[in-house]
């Protein structure tokens, strides 16, 4: 049997669900395929920080597209936001443990000074977020700006949302290859076939090992999470410093992530947690004691030059790709929905301009993929 589509894409993380919904608010037929549950082991195993990253001050390109990032991540939540709320916390604390940290941290964004927020010192830190009392740091950057998503709520939204517009997803159903025939692509799958007009990857770090397409240096990049519960002790804000502390649910507090080249080993390790509870003993000394929740892991997708790909796959005619987005994936999903549509009705998009395919793949062919082991 063979379904005719406007757009198929592949991926039911929180990237192909954005891009399905905006193509969807644009009246195409859209179907979206995934081998596994909604998120699988990417969105749905990501804590949800929607904080640009102070790493990114050092590229124009990511820091204008992150902060455009933030507002349509806000709008987006608002309007699928018709039960419980799909945010956590407000703002962030970039924590200095002494004067060289503050000094580096403030000579990154000495031509972006409101990124990083107000100084406080450590004991006005420690009014804000008593969680931290004991901690040995010279104080932090303080910002409203930034917050947590629930990313199972906001893909348990964005399902809800997409059945409602009429978009076709099905679960358990991946690609086995990909074809571009005259007047688009065929894509097969175990059950069936389809055909559509175009078709849009946003298969994570599977992005770029599709059969049938070129092969692309889109890779995994681990990231270890873990969560505790202390009945005393809460946050309303991300401690973020080289890892993080940050509100979750029900109370508790979720420590995080690693970055690892693992290459797709999803799995917990024993380097991880110690890394993990490392944070918290520094960071947060009262939270020592707390009761352990759970301990996860997820992969982020990645490319050799550390800018996602939007636009055409390369070598192909009738396919787009999103992916490539590494830590910003939350944060940029409703943006990234938004350049795909421009792209599909215009062929060209501003805000996906400087994330060519071709273009990132060029200024990354030395190969190499940013992480940090713990």
């Amino acid at each position: 049997m063979s379904v005719t589509q406007d757009v198929v894409i592949l991926g039911a993380g929180v990237m192909g669900l954005s891009v399905a919904r905006r193509l969807a608010a644009a009246g195409a037929r859209v179907t979206v395929l995934d081998p596994v549950e909604p998120g699988g082991q990417g969105s749905r195993a990501a804590a949800g920080v929607a904080i640009p990253s102070v790493r990114l001050l050092d590229d124009p390109d990511m820091l204008a597209f992150t902060r455009a990032a933030h507002g349509a991540l806000a709008e987006e939540l608002a309007s699928l936001n018709d039960g419980p709320s799909l945010r956590r916390g407000q703002g962030v604390l970039r924590v200095a443990m002494d004067a060289k940290g503050r000094d580096a941290l403030g000579q990154k964004a000495v031509n972006h000074p409101e990124w990083l927020g107000t100084w406080m010192d450590a004991a006005r830190v420690v009014e804000l977020e008593p969680a931290l009392e004991g901690t040995p740091i010279l104080g932090a950057f303080v910002t409203e700006q930034g917050f947590m998503v629930d990313t199972e709520a906001y893909l348990n939204a964005l399902l809800h949302d997409l059945h409602r517009r009429g978009v076709k997803v099905r679960l358990g159903e991946g690609a086995r290859s990909v074809a571009e025939v005259d007047g688009g692509v065929e894509v097969r799958t175990e059950q069936e076939t389809h055909r559509a007009g175009r078709l849009v990857v946003c298969a994570g770090a599977w992005s770029g090992g599709i059969a049938g397409l070129p092969p692309l240096p889109v890779k995994p990049l681990r990231g270890q999470m873990l969560t505790i519960f202390h009945p005393e002790v809460r946050l309303t804000r991300v401690v973020s410093g080289p890892t993080y502390l940050a509100p979750w649910r029900t109370g508790e507090i979720v420590v995080g992530a690693t970055e690892e080249d693992a290459g797709f080993a999803c799995h917990v390790t024993p380097t991880g947690l110690m890394h993990l509870g490392a944070t918290v003993a520094k960071l947060a000394p009262r939270l020592r004691e707390a009761r352990f929740g759970r301990a996860w892991a997820g992969l982020r997708s990645v490319t050799p030059g550390g800018k996602p790909l939007i636009g055409r796959y390369p070598g192909t005619k009738a396919v787009l790709i999103a992916s490539g987005h590494a830590g910003q994936g939350i944060l940029t999903s409703a943006l990234t929905g938004r350049a795909v549509a421009e792209l599909l009705e215009h062929g060209r998009s501003e805000i996906a301009a400087a994330f060519e395919p071709e273009r990132v793949l060029q200024s990354g062919q030395d190969g190499s993929v940013p992480t940090k082991t713990p």
